[in-house]
């Protein structure tokens, strides 16, 4: 099964969901591991896009110079 593609934005968005339901009391301990696991699995998508995103937008204004 393939996975599906997701989106900073996305990621952002249930991160943030994790973040709320990890500070929730109703929470067990093993669904905090569940959801720290997930939680460092997203930050890692986020920083590379965002490393890439720095990238590319410092290529842009690389190109700008040289014109």
């Amino acid at each position: 099964m393939a996975k599906a593609k997701i989106t900073y934005d996305k990621a952002y968005a249930e991160l943030n969901q994790i973040l709320d339901d990890i500070q929730s009391e109703d929470v067990s301990i093993d669904q905090i591991a569940i959801k720290s696991k997930r939680a460092n699995e997203l930050l890692k998508f986020c920083r590379e896009k965002l490393r890439t995103i720095e990238s590319q937008v410092a290529e842009n204004f690389d190109d700008e110079e040289e014109e």
